[in-house]
């Protein structure tokens, strides 16, 4: 695939940008970037939301032109006007975003701008694309598993992210890089991913990557470089030699001496012999996928929710909450039921529930954050607005005991950073002071630092005697934060550990092979 490989030795540089500049309407993205990628490698690129990672790798595959500054590619100075023009130059982009047609077929958007498929220059020939989609399945042991001819509506976001590397790799790219590439995989799936990064490292193939997890990166990094703010912090530091510490405090510009928060409120407060505050029985969804799951809550503790994607945590919290109908099951707040089965009978009962897609269930874009804060209540309380005065005082508040950065009130919610936006989401249903708060995925997307800010809200929420209920996919973030954690495996519990007991092979073996609980 790549005929030119193996030429020259492993140390020669693919891409070398030196005081690199970006300006958008008046206000400096990045300045004075150096940065270097070479011939099989993985570099890292890291820092918070808004310090500069995307505007960068955006200049080196041609979404953007640089405003200064100078970028060789393969040793010859480049200034790319596009997209294709990267890609022409061995420069591909895998963004959060997809770039995938989902009623053509795997093969048809591997090769759909690629002229040689195509008879007379306008008959795709589909055969030749399946064939040749069949080959690159092969080199990763995969054509066994993906169909070329399937459409690509029916894959899984895994899946797509393979399909796009694989367009790549079609285009013999010497320089991949991927934005955030696994923010919606499993456990499982995120080492499918990091098997195929391996295989074309080997080749001599260079990824930049753009990750928010620490974790991973020290597992599939060779280099790391940090932007803060739109400058340099750290550049090309072997990941070997470079402490978590010091990478957590290049990154957000202050010392996080203790990621979960857990010290944030000084002694943890005992919640062992606290009243129960929530309880589900025998909760089965609609589909009777989630079946006969019961669980208790008390006041002041955080239970969690583990498992691979699939295993039908959020579809038990959304049956909790009313969300989507059951077929079975109770849901008591304070030992009594919640006998509405609506979303206004939920909240009027003291449950708040925080969706795991907060750009498309949890927040409305196009609003401003005064508006988004106050939604919640809003619904709440029924009628059409509240009084302009007193929702600007609970806005402020919010702002303020929330941290959020925001440049005024009425600014849309969509300008502001991720971490910002999650923030704003906490906001809109801790204004309503529920008794219990369930969190899908509170910190998905979501810098270091803003991760930080989020542990210590949900444990002083605890500490003030709030029930909470949190699923997430990363097996560090439940162990750091839940006092209890519940593992869950094709929509049935198969374990329940406490913090002391839980590791994260117990976790994973649970989630996997692990038997389900009596």
């Amino acid at each position: 695939l790549w005929p030119e490989k193996g030429v020259n030795s492993v140390s020669e540089v693919l891409i070398e940008a030196t005081n690199m500049k970006k300006v958008f309407s008046g206000v400096v993205a990045i300045e004075g970037i150096d940065f270097e990628l070479r011939q099989g490698e993985v570099h890292a690129l890291m820092g918070e939301n808004g310090a500069g990672k995307s505007t960068l790798s955006k200049i080196i595959a041609g979404i953007y032109q640089s405003d200064g500054g100078e970028l060789k590619v393969n040793g010859k100075v480049e200034n790319f006007s596009s997209v294709r023009e990267a890609v022409d130059h061995g420069v591909s982009i895998v963004t959060q975003e997809f770039s995938l047609l989902p009623d053509l077929s795997i093969a048809e958007n591997i090769f759909l701008a690629d002229k040689k498929y195509y008879k007379g220059g306008f008959l795709a020939d589909k055969k030749a694309m399946a064939a040749q989609t069949y080959s690159l399945l092969a080199l990763f042991g995969m054509e066994k598993t993906i169909d070329p001819y399937a459409k690509v509506s029916r894959l899984s976001v895994a899946q797509m992210q393979v399909i796009e590397i694989l367009k790549a790799v079609s285009t013999q790219a010497r320089v991949i890089i991927l934005d955030e590439p696994t923010a919606s995989l499993s456990v499982k799936e995120i080492e499918i991913l990091f098997g195929i990064v391996r295989k074309l490292k080997a080749e001599g193939v260079g990824f930049i990557i753009v990750s928010h997890k620490i974790n991973e990166i020290y597992e599939i990094s060779d280099r790391i470089t940090v932007l803060r703010d739109g400058r340099l912090i750290l550049k090309g530091v072997e990941t070997a030699s470079l402490a978590q510490d010091e990478l957590i405090r290049a990154m957000v510009g202050r010392e996080v001496e203790d990621l979960y928060g857990a010290g944030s409120t000084g002694e943890k407060p005992d919640w062992t012999h606290a009243p129960v505050a929530f309880e589900a029985r025998g909760i089965t969804d609609q589909n009777n996928y989630v079946r006969d799951i019961s669980f208790q809550v008390r006041q002041g503790e955080i239970v969690g929710f583990s498992g691979l994607v699939g295993a039908g945590r959020t579809e038990l919290m959304r049956a909790i909450f009313n969300v989507d109908p059951r077929s079975g099951g109770q849901v008591l707040i304070d030992g009594q039921e919640i006998t509405g089965r609506s979303i206004k009978a939920s909240v009027a009962a003291g449950l708040g529930f925080v969706p795991e897609d907060r750009k498309t269930e949890g927040l409305i874009q196009e609003l401003s954050v005064l508006k988004n804060v106050g939604l919640a209540k809003l619904a709440a309380r029924g009628g059409a607005v509240l009084n302009r005065r007193a929702e600007e005082a609970d806005c402020n508040e919010m702002v303020r005991r929330m941290e959020i950065k925001t440049a005024n009130i009425d600014l849309l919610v969509k300008n502001l950073s991720g971490g910002n936006q999650q923030k704003v989401l906490l906001a809109k249903w801790i204004l309503l002071d529920p008794k219990v708060l369930i969190i899908d995925e509170p910190t998905r997307g979501v810098d270091i630092g803003a991760k930080s800010d989020i542990y210590a809200i949900l444990r002083s929420l605890a500490a003030r005697g709030m029930a909470i209920i949190l699923v997430s996919s990363e097996i560090p973030e439940v162990m750091g934060v839940c006092d209890t954690i519940y593992v869950m495996r094709e929509g049935r519990v198969t374990a329940r550990l406490t913090a002391q007991e839980a590791t994260e092979e117990k976790i994973g073996y649970y989630s996997t092979i692990g038997v389900e609980k009596a």
